[in-house]
C-alpha cells in the first residue's frame, strides 16, 4: 500500500517537473504574465455602520465575529445588610369538588390532579394528603393549613345553601 501510494507521489512529480521544463528558470516577480488578464474584485475591509447613518441594503457588509459588548459587571459582594426573604412554599393545587353538611356537621371533597382518583372526605381538624389539615370548616370559608411550614391558605366554598 505504501510502495504504491509513493510510486503515484513521484509520478506526479515527474509530470509536474517535465511540463514546467520548457519554462526558463531566473528570478521573477511571482506573477505569471497571465495574471493581468484575470480580473478579482478588489478586497473591501469590514466597516461598522452606525445606526443613525441610512445605507442601502446592498452595502450593508457585516462582520461574522463581530459580538455586542457584554454588559457592565454590576454584581457587588453580598453585604450582610441585604437578605432575600425566600419565596413561600406553594400549595399543592386541590380542587374542592363539595361540601355537605350532615349530623356531624361539615365534610368538604378535595382531590389533587397529583394524585388522580384520590378524593378526600375531610372535616374540621381531620389530616390529608400526608401533611394537611384543615383548620377551619365554616362555609363560606374553607382554611387548609400545612402541619409541615404552618403555611394557610383559604378558600371560599359557597354559603351554605350554595350547591355545586
Amino acid at each position: 500500500m505504501k510502495t504504491s501510494l509513493l510510486l503515484l507521489l513521484a509520478l506526479a512529480l515527474t509530470l509536474v517537473f517535465v511540463i514546467d521544463a520548457d519554462q526558463p528558470v531566473g528570478a521573477s516577480t511571482g506573477i505569471p504574465d497571465t495574471f493581468e488578464a484575470l480580473v478579482i474584485p478588489p478586497i473591501r475591509s469590514l466597516q461598522r455602520s452606525t445606526k443613525n447613518e441610512p445605507a442601502d441594503a446592498g452595502s450593508i457588509i457585516r462582520d461574522p465575529f463581530f459580538l455586542p459588548a457584554p454588559p457592565p459587571d454590576t454584581s457587588e459582594a453580598p453585604s450582610a445588610s441585604v437578605v432575600q426573604a425566600a419565596a413561600p412554599p406553594q400549595l399543592p393545587v386541590f380542587r374542592i369538588l363539595g361540601k355537605q353538611e350532615d349530623d356531624a356537621g361539615w365534610a368538604v371533597f378535595v382531590s389533587s390532579p397529583d394524585k388522580p382518583g384520590a378524593v378526600w372526605v375531610v372535616r374540621e381538624g381531620e389530616d390529608f394528603n400526608e401533611n394537611f389539615r384543615i383548620s377551619k370548616l365554616l362555609p363560606p370559608v374553607l382554611i387548609i393549613k400545612n402541619t409541615r411550614s404552618r403555611q394557610s391558605w383559604t378558600f371560599n366554598i359557597g354559603k351554605e345553601e350554595d350547591e355545586y
